[in-house]
């Protein structure tokens, strides 16, 4: 059964089968040829190159989101290409490359995916930077996360999805050396689970199954082959494809119970690890069982003992952090010059299921455990920063994905902060947006109050850029404004319902590692019911200085709300002071300060930061404060929606883009 026959429909013509795709997939997205172009900048970076095709760098509208795209060097493989678009469209998970859209064309074939910074694993033996075992461990969990996934049978049809080229070159690295598995080009869809036949045998014959070499027999366990040859290169650091390592070396080494330490890299071969060493070992072999295929375990049980080994290593005091004693090092030395195609050399749940890391959903959101919390903070041993009801600690996932840690004071117990909690778990667990902040899991049997695990914001909140003494140009505040008002225009109209954050303040406006902002802080946030935009609220927990006057007064609560608060960040963006700040010897008071300057002077030029003033961008700045003079308006109905702000900001972004032009040329 095909991938797409679920749906009763018969597409007889190649054009019209790729019509369907798009159309029956909204998450796709349709480029056109020119479009690529401008995306790529006429393919004017190329990352990596395959018997397939080409990849390159670009840059998808103007987003700042970068990407990659895959051209397909021949015309002729459209039938491959399509197939490879129908697998990879069904697919999502946070191990898995995420596939934007695609370029269907007369000349070319090309497809758009989420760019992964730190390439791929295929040069790791190549490399002398240190790799920690428990990152290794990490990167393996990863990818056998993904492989879980795609095994079982909770994808868009009853067909679960064997990749049928596992191997270090289609598994990339994030920033955080979390593994993201790629390239669907030979995946094939195994309707019911059963076992498919093929004459066309492909793959890389280092890592491919030799059942699958020999017979054209393809099962999931073939997978898990492949998935054991590189288990066997995190551990050795050698090769399969160059000969270094063997799996019936490995196999001879744990039977006779010596020889293993040769084989391993020396960097991890330590007395403390050797036990954990030799089950890794002793799973990546069963994983290469030829002999009868059934032995081969699940994936999902391959990720259990992982998990379990990743727990020991990361709480036996062996190793530091792998974020102070790994990522560190690997990006000075990316930043020194090494290439994308590899960090370590310059070549190219519908059924919760219980794990030591928690409970995995089908929204994405994990259960934790209070041991899991120790686990993956350290001991609570990296704070991120405090307030008077909470800690924020650093910590890393199973699959290295870094977090932030959210546990509350035993002395801030209040029942109405408990349902506050337990609403904005709700509402963060049910959407999900680019600019807004990833609730990845949270755990409930805590003394007193949830604990939550988020993703972590590399570059910390707006509220710290905003007020240290670092450059802050005025393309990077606009930026910040653009996709903040997104974010609150997508949470003003969301399909699951309308939702009012209700503490937008800067430091509820996180940053990336990219500077990209994620809207956090969702405590005092509140659904609205359709067609009921004014609700009263139990109890609030935001700040003074950035709440709606109107709704302190009424108590009731409106998106509009929000709407005033962005205005009074967005007074804060262009002046670089705080709602109540300082000024020759007296507290003053930002909103009337700048409505003063407005109705006295027409201007607001006498508030603007000294920083940003450069001649060509009075103008813009003018137009930021009558936008926010706007927002913070006490006539609730002369406020704009969000929409409407987030399009007057784009506005706003490209006439300072004119300026700039402009300025460059004379």
């Amino acid at each position: 059964m095909e991938l797409l026959q679920e749906k009763n429909i018969h597409v007889s013509q190649r054009d019209d089968k790729a019509k369907w795709i798009i159309d029956n997939y909204s998450n796709i997205r349709s480029f056109t040829e020119h479009d690529i172009e401008k995306i790529t900048s006429n393919y004017s970076t190329l990352i990596g190159k395959g018997g397939f095709g080409e990849v390159f760098r670009g840059v998808l509208d103007d987003e700042d989101d970068v990407v990659a795209v895959k051209r397909y060097i021949r015309g002729d493989l459209r039938e491959e290409f399509m197939k490879e678009i129908r697998i990879h469209a069904q697919m999502s998970h946070k191990n898995i490359v995420k596939l934007i859209g695609c370029c269907i064309g007369k000349n070319r074939l090309m497809m758009v995916t989420k760019f992964i910074s730190n390439g791929n694993l295929d040069a790791l033996h190549n490399s002398d930077i240190f790799i920690p075992l428990s990152t290794r461990l990490g990167i393996a969990m990863g990818c056998a996360k993904a492989l879980s996934y795609m095994h079982s049978m909770h994808l868009s049809s009853s067909s679960l999805i064997c990749h049928g080229d596992i191997k270090p070159a289609n598994i990339l690295l994030d920033a955080n050396l979390t593994a993201k598995v790629s390239d669907f080009g030979i995946s094939k869809s195994l309707s019911g689970g059963i076992t498919r036949w093929t004459s066309n045998v492909k793959g890389s014959i280092a890592y491919m199954d030799p059942i699958y070499y020999r017979e054209g027999r393809v099962t999931s366990k073939s997978d898990v082959y492949s998935f054991g040859a590189v288990l066997l290169e995190l551990i050795a650091r050698k090769s399969m494809k160059e000969g270094g390592i063997s799996c019936e070396a490995f196999r001879q080494a744990c039977a006779k119970g010596k020889g293993l330490r040769e084989l391993l890299d020396i960097e991890i071969a330590e007395e403390c690890n050797m036990n954990i060493l030799e089950e890794i070992a002793k799973l990546a072999t069963k994983c290469m069982i030829v002999d009868n295929i059934k032995k081969r375990p699940q994936m999902n049980d391959v990720a259990e003992h992982l998990r379990t080994w990743i727990f020991q290593v990361r709480n036996g005091g062996h190793e530091k952090p792998a974020w102070e004693s790994t990522l560190d090092k690997v990006h000075d030395a990316l930043k020194k010059g090494m290439q994308s195609a590899g960090i370590f050399s310059s070549s190219i749940i519908s059924n919760p299921q219980k794990h030591n890391f928690g409970i995995f959903r089908s929204n994405d959101v994990t259960i934790f455990t209070k041991k899991d919390i120790s686990g993956i903070t350290n001991n609570s041993s990296h704070l991120l920063g405090k307030s008077t009801f909470c800690n924020v600690y650093k910590g890393i996932l199973d699959d290295n994905t870094l977090v932030a840690v959210k546990t509350y004071s035993v002395f801030s117990y209040d029942e109405d902060l408990r349902n506050s909690i337990s609403t904005s778990i709700t509402i963060m667990s049910k959407i999900a947006h680019r600019y807004i902040i990833k609730l990845l899991g949270h755990c409930s049997d805590a003394d007193h109050l949830p604990i939550l695990i988020y993703e972590y914001a590399a570059k910390g909140s707006l509220n710290d850029i905003l007020y240290s003494k670092e450059d802050f140009p005025l393309e990077l505040r606009l930026k910040i404004a653009v996709k903040t008002a997104e974010a609150l225009e997508f949470l003003h109209s969301s399909a699951f319902c309308v939702i009012r954050h209700g503490n937008i303040k800067p430091s509820n406006i996180l940053l990336d590692s990219n500077l990209m902002p994620k809207v956090a802080g969702f405590t005092s946030s509140r659904r609205i019911a359709e067609n009921n935009n004014d609700q009263v609220a139990s109890m609030e927990f935001a700040h003074i200085h950035y709440m709606d006057p109107i709704h302190i007064q009424s108590g009731h609560f409106t998106v509009k709300n929000d709407v005033y608060s962005f205005g009074v960040v967005l007074f804060e963006l262009i002046s670089r002071k705080k709602p109540v700040y300082h000024c020759h010897d007296k507290n003053r008071r930002l909103i009337p300060e700048f409505i003063r300057a407005y109705e006295t002077a027409k201007s607001g030029k006498a508030m603007f930061d000294e920083g940003i003033m450069a001649e060509e961008d009075i103008a813009v700045l003018e137009e930021i404060g009558r936008l926010a003079r706007e927002c913070v308006s006490l006539e609730i109905d002369g406020r704009p929606t969000m929409k409407e702000v987030a399009e007057r900001l784009k506005m706003i972004r490209r006439m300072k883009e004119s300026s700039a032009m402009g300025a460059a040329r004379c």
